[in-house]
């Protein structure tokens, strides 16, 4: 007996859990080697090879996600796997020419720009990081610790919601001087 073909949901799911994984091998190469570094640390034509199929597979999200088509989601898990292969692929190449990934004494992120961060520990350290070659931003924990002094909601925030996350910081005097009460009545 024949199974019956999978529901929109299920497929849906199915790209959705992809998607998902090509992200956080993605997240994992830029941690180990830099934030979109690891193509420009091989040959050209690696690099080009790597770029058609990044670019094969975001067509392939765009064009098929949603779709009720079993032959779309074919062709995302195609490219998706093919996604997954390719980051293997550099990082083997990178090695075989004498790469290394970043020392683990630094960490990288990216702002929502794209800017490449690297983040060390202390402010000696700054010195010693080479960006290889990219426009990067060094930072200090020293430094990051002086701006969120001069923050003192975040501190007080932070303090009376253990575990809450910072997701935007604005300072608006207006807003700042409505916000600049007693709170003694609060019950926390």
């Amino acid at each position: 007996m024949n199974a019956p073909p999978p529901t929109r949901t299920q497929l849906l799911d199915q790209a959705s859990n992809l998607i998902r994984l090509v992200n956080v091998r993605a997240n994992e190469v830029n941690k180990r080697w830099g934030f979109n570094l690891l193509p420009f640390l091989v040959p050209a034509e690696w690099m080009e090879k790597f770029q058609r199929q990044k670019s094969n597979w975001e067509l392939a999200c765009f064009e098929c996600v949603g779709s009720p088509k079993p032959a779309d989601m074919e062709r995302i898990r195609q490219q998706g796997e093919a996604m997954l292969r390719a980051y293997d692929k550099l990082e083997c190449v990178a090695v075989e020419q004498g790469h290394q990934p970043a020392p683990p004494t630094q960490w990288e992120f990216e702002l929502r720009d794209g800017t490449p961060v690297i983040l060390v520990r202390d402010r000696a350290e700054m010195s010693q990081i080479d960006p290889r070659g990219r426009k990067a931003q060094i930072w200090s924990l020293e430094e990051i610790a002086d701006i969120i002094h001069k923050f003192p909601m975040l501190l007080a925030t932070k303090d009376s919601f253990p575990g809450a996350e910072v997701i935007r910081v604005k300072t608006d005097p207006a807003i700042t001087d409505k916000l600049d009460d007693e709170m003694s009545d609060l019950p926390w």
